[in-house]
C-alpha cells in the first residue's frame, strides 16, 4: 500500500512539472478543497459529493484569488514591458515604411523614434 502510494505522488509530481505557476496553484488549491470536502461531506454521509463540490470551489477559489501579476519579478516585468515596447515599435515602423512617411521601404535607420518624419 505504501508502494502505491508513493509512485501515485511521483506521478503528480511528474505531473506537475511542466506546469506554469497558476496551473500549479489552481490544481494544489483543487486538491486542497477536494480533500476538505471530502472529510466535510464524509460528516453527512457523502464524501463524494462533498469532495466533487469541494475541488470545485477549491479551483474557482484557486482561479479568483491568484494573480500573475502580483507573483512576477522585476526581470519578468521588464521582459515582458520591453516585449510589448517591441511590438509597438515594429508595427509603428512597419507602418511608416507601407505609407511611404520614412523613404526607403528597407531601411529603417532614417526612422525617427517615435515620430513619423524623416531624418534628410
Amino acid at each position: 500500500m505504501r508502494v502505491i502510494r508513493n509512485l501515485i505522488t511521483v506521478l503528480l509530481l511528474f505531473a506537475l512539472c511542466g506546469c506554469t505557476a497558476l496551473q500549479k496553484r489552481v490544481t494544489v488549491t483543487g486538491l486542497a478543497g477536494a480533500a476538505l470536502g471530502g472529510i466535510i461531506g464524509h460528516q453527512g454521509g457523502d464524501s463524494l459529493k462533498g469532495a466533487a463540490l469541494g475541488g470545485l470551489a477549491g479551483t474557482t477559489a484557486g482561479l479568483v484569488f491568484s494573480t500573475d501579476e502580483k507573483k512576477k519579478t522585476e526581470y519578468e516585468k521588464g521582459y515582458a514591458a520591453g516585449y510589448r515596447q517591441g511590438q509597438i515599435d515594429y508595427a509603428n515602423s512597419s507602418w511608416r515604411m507601407k505609407t511611404g512617411q520614412c523613404g526607403d521601404y528597407k531601411d529603417l535607420t532614417n526612422c525617427k523614434k517615435g515620430g513619423a518624419k524623416c531624418d534628410e
